[in-house]
C-alpha cells in the first residue's frame, strides 16, 4: 500500500480541492481534506491507457464502444452480484448533470422530490434550480452508533399528489451508511405504494469497508428494476472525477427510450475522448488498486478515530460503512455553527465541508474526507489538536 504514501503535490494544476481553497475558505496554507476527490493516483493501467492514447495525439470524435459496455456489465456481476444488460446503459457527463436532466425529463415544475436530510448538497440545488420542490424526509441517528437510519413513517406522512420522484443517495455521502437489503426492501415498498420514480445516486458503491456489500436498490425486485434510474461512475472509485465519465442503469424501455431522446435534445449524449477508455479501463484491470486503496482508506480511518478518541474526546467520530468521508459530530464542542466554521479554519487551519451545508440536522457536523496520504491526515488532525488543546474545550 505504500503507492498511497506519496504525497502528490497538486497545488498549481487547478485542483479544486487545493487551489480553490483560497476562494472558499477565504484563507490560504489549509490542510484541504474536504471535497471528495483523492489525492492519490490513478491505477497505473488506467494511467497506462491513457497516456497511449495522448501520445497517439489525435483528439476526434469518437464512437461509442460496445466493449466498455461489456466492462461494465461484467464489473455489475462481480462487485454487486447484479445481472444487468448492456441494452440499459446510457453513457452521461457527470452524474448530477445527469440527475438534473432526469429530472427535467419525468418532473414538471413544482412536482416535489423526496430526499433523505442532511444529503449530498447538489441534491438540494439540482431540484429547486429546476424549479421543482424539495420534500425533506430526515434520517434519524441510532442512539448507540450515531449511524443514519429511514424514517418511512414520517416519509409516508409527507407524500402528497405533488410528490413524483425520490433521489436517493446509497450508499450515504455524508453518513457513510451502506444501506442494508431489508432497508431497500422497505423503501421499495414504500415508492412502489405511491408511484415514485426513483433516481439512485451510486457514485459510492465500490468504496465499501470490509463485512459490507453494496446492493443496487434496482436489484431488490422486478418493481423497483423498472422504476429506479441507477446512476454509476467509475469517477469517485478510481480518483478520475476531472474525466467526467458516467453512465445510467434503465431498464424499463420506455423510460430510456424517453430519457435518451431528452439527452439528444441537449445534446447531453456524449462524452469526452478518455472517458469510455478509463471507464472499461479501471473496471477491466483496477480491482486490484481498488482492494488496496480500501485497507489504505480503513487504516486511515482507525488511525482518525483513534487520534481524535484520545486527544478530541469531545468530537465524536461515526464510524463510516464505505465513502471515505469520515463524519464528525461537534455536539459536545461549545461552539455556534458558525463559530465552528470560523474556528476550523482561523484556528486549527483545516479545510473541512461544513454540516449545514448538507442540510439543516448537520448544524452540528463536519465531514472530513480521508483519502490522503496518512501523512497529510496527520498534519490535518495535529493543527486540531492543537486548536482544540488552546481552547480548552
Amino acid at each position: 500500500m505504500h503507492q498511497f504514501d506519496e504525497v502528490i503535490e497538486r497545488k498549481g494544476t487547478n485542483s479544486l480541492k487545493w487551489d480553490g481553497v483560497v476562494k472558499r475558505y477565504g484563507a490560504d496554507e489549509l490542510i484541504p481534506l474536504w471535497v471528495a476527490d483523492m489525492d492519490f493516483k490513478a491505477p497505473q493501467p488506467v494511467l497506462d491507457a491513457l497516456t497511449e492514447r495522448v501520445q497517439q495525439g489525435v483528439f476526434g470524435y469518437i464512437t461509442p464502444s460496445s466493449s466498455v459496455n461489456e466492462s461494465i456489465v461484467n464489473w455489475a456481476r462481480r462487485r454487486y452480484e447484479w445481472e444487468i444488460s448492456e441494452k440499459w446503459l446510457i453513457h452521461t457527463v457527470g452524474i448530477v448533470p445527469t440527475i438534473s436532466n432526469i429530472i427535467k425529463s419525468f418532473t414538471d415544475l413544482g412536482d416535489e422530490i423526496v430526499i433523505q436530510t442532511p444529503v449530498y448538497y447538489p441534491f438540494y440545488d439540482v431540484i429547486k434550480l429546476n424549479d421543482r420542490s424539495v420534500l425533506r424526509n430526515p434520517l434519524q441517528q441510532d442512539e448507540t452508533t450515531g449511524q443514519f437510519k429511514m424514517d418511512l413513517e414520517q416519509l409516508e406522512a409527507s407524500i402528497t399528489e405533488r410528490t413524483k420522484m425520490l433521489l436517493f443517495c446509497h450508499p450515504h455521502n455524508p453518513g457513510g451508511r451502506v444501506w442494508s437489503k431489508q432497508e431497500l426492501e422497505a423503501l421499495a415498498a414504500v415508492c412502489k405504494k405511491y408511484d415514485l420514480l426513483v433516481i439512485s445516486d451510486e457514485i459510492h458503491a465500490d468504496l465499501l469497508y470490509d463485512g459490507y456489500q453494496h446492493i443496487p436498490l434496482a436489484s431488490i425486485n422486478e418493481d423497483m428494476a423498472e422504476r429506479t434510474f441507477t446512476c454509476m461512475a467509475p469517477t469517485k472509485t478510481f480518483n478520475l472525477a476531472g474525466i467526467i465519465a458516467s453512465y445510467i442503469v434503465v431498464k424499463d424501455n420506455k423510460l430510456r427510450l424517453q430519457l435518451r431522446r431528452f439527452l439528444e435534445s441537449t445534446f447531453m449524449n456524449s462524452q469526452n475522448a478518455f472517458a469510455e477508455l478509463a471507464t472499461e479501463t479501471a473496471y477491466n484491470k483496477g480491482e486490484e488498486w481498488l482492494e488496496e486503496l480500501m485497507k489504505y482508506i480503513q487504516e486511515n480511518y482507525r488511525f482518525a478515530a483513534q487520534f481524535i478518541r484520545e486527544n478530541m474526546p469531545k468530537i465524536n467520530v461515526i464510524k463510516p460503512q464505505g465513502t471515505y468521508l469520515l463524519w464528525l459530530d461537534f455536539n459536545e464542542i461549545p461552539l455556534t455553527s458558525e463559530q465552528r466554521k470560523k474556528w476550523l479554519v482561523e484556528e486549527a487551519r483545516v479545510a473541512l465541508n461544513h454540516g449545514p451545508t448538507f442540510g439543516r440536522e448537520a448544524e452540528n457536523f463536519e465531514r472530513l474526507n480521508l483519502a490522503c496520504p496518512k501523512a497529510t491526515l496527520e498534519e490535518g488532525l495535529n493543527r486540531m489538536k492543537q486548536a482544540y488543546l488552546k481552547s480548552k474545550f
